[in-house]
């Protein structure tokens, strides 16, 4: 099966939650036929550079290579992050290193979408999955998906995530809560016209192993059941995926 609409898309997802993200920073971004960029240093959590399609011919490649090289020439940048979206690149070529290499996971529209209210196990509380709609929902999110990852917490509210985002009718803040307690796991999904994109799906340490990824995520599914959704799983997070109807499409690169 020929998966590359369906990874130019996810790549375009990607660019677009980052552009939604970043914006909302005060960052300025630029995109090309090549890349989509953020010329000046983002927190820690995105790309400063995203591969929007594969090159295939020789002088593709070395033109986005060359496109690349100018963004990463840029004197007002300090942090580099670089997905390549399709593993077709080989960016020690412009002076960065391989990080990590993974695959693309997508879950076809046509699978009907799970519960996303599903039981925890074990049960100490129903989890409560509801979408953030106001600053302090998100600064809640903000300090959870932190510890969840295992991050430092932002020196500030909303230095990792900030409030506008809120205003992009494409980005969802998924958050859990055990009855009225405090926010234990999150998500994002980014929705736009062609695939649902799935962010940062994490739950805090002390609440893992009662299901509330998998809650998490067939929320986000739920958001737009009418389209394919599309993730760069961690390995250890890959058999969860596959679970809930995720397959392979294609390699992904992290360059830094």
């Amino acid at each position: 099966m020929n998966h590359e609409p369906l990874l130019q898309a996810a790549a375009a997802n990607l660019a677009g939650w980052h552009e939604c993200s970043v914006r909302a920073l005060g960052f300025e971004t630029h995109a090309s036929p090549w890349w989509w960029t953020a010329p000046s240093p983002a927190p820690w959590i995105y790309f400063t550079a995203i591969g929007l399609q594969r090159p295939g011919s020789r002088a593709e490649r070395r033109t986005a290579l060359d496109e690349l090289q100018h963004h990463l020439d840029d004197p007002n940048g300090s942090f580099e992050a670089a997905c390549e979206s399709f593993g077709a690149l080989k960016l020690d070529r412009v002076g960065l290193r391989l990080r990590t290499r993974g695959r693309w996971y997508a879950r076809p529209a046509s699978e009907p979408a799970p519960d996303p209210l599903i039981k925890p196990r074990p049960r100490p509380e129903r989890l409560t999955v509801t979408q953030a709609s106001t600053p302090d929902e998100l600064a809640e999110f903000e300090q959870a998906t932190c510890a969840a990852f295992g991050a430092p917490a932002p020196l500030a509210t909303f230095d990792i995530h900030g409030r506008d985002i809120l205003d992009d009718p494409a980005m969802h803040v998924l958050i859990g809560r055990e009855g009225d307690g405090p926010v234990v796991a999150g998500a994002m999904a980014y929705v736009d016209p062609a695939v649902v994109g799935l962010y940062g799906v994490g739950t805090v340490p002390g609440h893992r192993g009662r299901g509330y990824a998998t809650a998490l995520t067939t929320a986000g599914l739920a958001l737009a059941p009418d389209r394919p959704a599309v993730l760069q799983p961690s390995a250890k997070a890959a058999g969860l995926y596959r679970r809930l109807g995720f397959v392979d499409v294609g390699p992904f690169s992290h360059w830094g």
